[in-house]
């Protein structure tokens, strides 16, 4: 598989967009199913695969930039499901991969992080935990962001530290 035929699952879409626990039935419905040829060629240099356990859906490619390609990719583990987003310089070699939002089950407590991304490739992520749906406290979130450089590094940032 080329690098190519590889991001042609990834549709390109226009921000701002919002990656959260919901939208993955969104992706899963409407974009192509990643091959597996595709997950062990791409997806294989960033991380270790388990095809047994573990499934991946092509989500988004980020607007055209001039020094690398944004693709995001959602991974369905046990009792972990993340967003990732890859960035891949125009050979296709990577550049960056972070999970910028995600769900975990630890034992009782559920942890969830939601981000949206604008415009300006600043990834707004709200993250927080509880032990049930009904005792999730919003005041007891953390906002984090990330940034997305014109060279494709993705830089965090926890809060408002730094400004």
């Amino acid at each position: 598989m080329t690098f190519t035929e590889f991001l042609s699952f990834f549709p390109e879409v226009d921000l701002p967009v919002t990656l959260s626990e919901e939208t993955i039935d969104v992706f899963s419905r409407n974009n192509k199913v990643l091959p597996l040829e595709a997950i062990d060629a791409f997806i294989g240099q960033w991380e270790e695969i388990d095809g047994d356990t573990t499934e991946y859906i092509p989500c988004i490619q980020l607007p055209q930039q001039d020094d690398y390609i944004g693709i995001i990719y959602w991974r369905g583990a046990i009792l972990q499901y993340d967003y990732f987003l890859v960035t891949l310089d125009k050979n296709g070699q990577l550049i960056s991969r972070k999970s910028i939002a995600s769900t975990k089950i630890d034992g009782e407590i559920i942890k969830r992080s939601v981000a949206s991304i604008d415009n300006d490739l600043i990834i707004n992520i709200i993250a927080g935990a509880s032990q049930s749906e009904q005792d999730y406290d919003p005041d007891q979130s953390q906002a984090f962001s990330m940034e997305v450089m014109p060279t494709g590094d993705i830089l965090f940032t926890f809060g408002d530290e730094g400004n």
